[in-house]
């Protein structure tokens, strides 16, 4: 369905419309000036529309678009190690941004966790119950909230 090799602009352009389009476009425009890589790849075996996003090597998040869906679009950052985040200098807007847009396990179904419960995490300095294995999802990010406008 989706097998070309068409650049992540290329594939924003199509499947995204209105201002879902113009804010993800701004930043992957951001991304690349900031000298990241961005590279397509296949979720759990299916050809889907998700993208990793590498900052010399390191993964940083993921770009996921909806071919079903004009108006989405999700920014995940990675989880795997938040405490390389420890000591990054982050303003208290943004905080409350990351806090409200933490993925919390309520009912053990999404997959996230082995037990279906989430794990405690500490946030930016704040205790988080039963935070999601993915932790964030940004879906359709407003440029207003965002350094990269």
């Amino acid at each position: 369905m989706f097998k070309s090799k068409k650049s992540i602009e290329e594939y924003i352009g199509e499947v995204l419309a209105n201002t879902a389009q113009a804010h993800a476009l701004a930043f992957v425009s951001h991304l690349r000036a900031s000298d990241m890589t961005i590279k397509r790849f296949t979720y759990h075996g299916k050809d889907t529309l998700h993208w990793e996003v590498k900052f010399q090597g390191e993964l940083v998040c993921y770009i996921l678009l909806d071919a079903e869906n004009a108006e989405w679009w999700s920014i995940k950052p990675d989880n795997s190690s938040t405490s390389r985040f420890a000591d990054y200098p982050i303003d208290d807007t943004m905080k409350e941004i990351a806090w409200q847009n933490l993925a919390i396990c309520i009912d053990g179904h999404c997959g996230g966790c082995a037990h279906g419960t989430g794990t405690p995490k500490m946030i930016f300095g704040k205790e988080i119950e039963h935070v999601c294995g993915m932790a964030y999802d940004f879906t359709n990010p407003m440029l207003r909230h965002c350094s990269w406008r």
